[in-house]
C-alpha cells in the first residue's frame, strides 16, 4: 500500500520530550478531526452522507459533546438518527403485531451483531487510523533514508508506547528490505529495552517518595513516573 509521507510533522514530534510520538501525533489528529466535524465541513454533502450512516463511537461521540458546540453537533446527530431510523424500519416492518424475528435466535443474534457492527464504527476512529499509518510510514522511510541523521535522533529519543511499537514494526516489515527490517528490530529493540529501565527506576523512585523517611527529598523526574508509565504500557496519554 502507497501512503503519503508527511516529515514535517513527525521530525516535530520526534523533537518533543514525549514518551511517544506517536501519541502527541494522535492526539493532535484527533484533535483536528474534532474540530473538523463540527465546523462547516461536515455540511459538505458527501461528508454528511458518509457521516450519516458511519457516525462515531462513543468516546468521540463524548469528546464532541465536550466540544460545546451545540448547534453542529445537534444538526448532524439529528440526521445521524433518521439513518438509524430508517434501516429500524426496515427491519422491523410492519406486520399485523407478529414479531419479525418469530422467535428465531439466528434472526436475533444477527439484528444484534448489526447493531453492535454500526456502533463499533467511527468516522474520526478511522481518520485517525490513516493519518497514522502515513506518520508510521514516513518514519519508517526517514529512518531508512537517515535524513538529517534520523537514526541518531530516534536512538536517541525515549522510545515508543507498546501499542504504537507494535504498530511501527508492522509497518516496517512492509516498507523496509530484509536486510534493513533486521537492522531496524535491533535498534528499536535497544531503544525500548533502554526507557523501559529508565521508567522502572522512575516509577520506583515515585514510589519511595511517599515514605515519611524521604519527604524532603527531590522528586526528580520521578513525580509525573505513574502517568508516563501508563502511556508507555497503554498508548493513552492523560491529563495531570
Amino acid at each position: 500500500m502507497k501512503y503519503q509521507l508527511e516529515t514535517i510533522p513527525v521530525w516535530d514530534a520526534f523533537r518533543e520530550d514525549s514518551e511517544c510520538p506517536f501519541c502527541l501525533l494522535k492526539n493532535k489528529a484527533e484533535q483536528r478531526y474534532l474540530d473538523y466535524y463540527l465546523g462547516n465541513s461536515a455540511m459538505n454533502p458527501e461528508t454528511r452522507v458518509e457521516l450519516n450512516k458511519t457516525g462515531f463511537c462513543p468516546e468521540h461521540f463524548s469528546m464532541l459533546l465536550k466540544k460545546r458546540s451545540p448547534q453542529h453537533l445537534g444538526l448532524i446527530t439529528h440526521t445521524h438518527m433518521q439513518d438509524w431510523r430508517s434501516d429500524l424500519d426496515k427491519r422491523f416492518p410492519s406486520s399485523g403485531g407478529r414479531s419479525l424475528f418469530s422467535r428465531k435466535e439466528s434472526a436475533v443474534s444477527a439484528y444484534a451483531a448489526h447493531v453492535e457492527e454500526r456502533n463499533r464504527v467511527c468516522l474520526i476512529c478511522d481518520r485517525i487510523e490513516q493519518t497514522i499509518n502515513r506518520y508510521l510510514f514516513t518514519a519508517c522511510w526517514l529512518w531508512k533514508k537517515d535524513e538529517e541523521n534520523f537514526r541518531n535522533f530516534m536512538a536517541e529519543s525515549k522510545g515508543f508506547c507498546q501499542p504504537h511499537e507494535a504498530r511501527l514494526l508492522q509497518m516496517a516489515e512492509e516498507s523496509l528490505k530484509a536486510s534493513g527490517m533486521d537492522a531496524f528490530l535491533v535498534e528499536v529493540g535497544e531503544l525500548q529495552r533502554r526507557n523501559f529501565i529508565r521508567l522502572e527506576e522512575e516509577l520506583h523512585r515515585f514510589t519511595q517518595m511517599f515514605k515519611a523517611e524521604n519527604s524532603s527529598r527531590d522528586w526528580g523526574t520521578a513525580e509525573d513516573a505513574h502517568y508516563r508509565v501508563i502511556q508507555k504500557l497503554s498508548g493513552r496519554m492523560t491529563e495531570h
